[in-house]
């Protein structure tokens, strides 16, 4: 049980990270994902495709 929480926390982590260094990178083009529960979710579910994912309905919904 403890090995399935540390590695959702695990997940969880890894996905604010991805979160932040794409804000970071892409700030300066105003492409900024806002980071809150639902999008680093979805960051820790599918990782890097959920990135692309939430990058790509931010530019649909510009």
């Amino acid at each position: 049980m403890l090995k399935f929480i540390v590695g959702i926390l695990k997940k969880v982590i890894i996905g604010m990270i991805l979160l932040f260094g794409y804000n970071t990178f892409l700030s300066s083009l105003n492409l900024m994902i806002p980071i809150n529960v639902i999008t680093i979710m979805i960051a820790s579910l599918f990782d890097v495709p959920g990135i692309i994912g939430l990058a790509i309905f931010l530019l649909l919904n510009y």
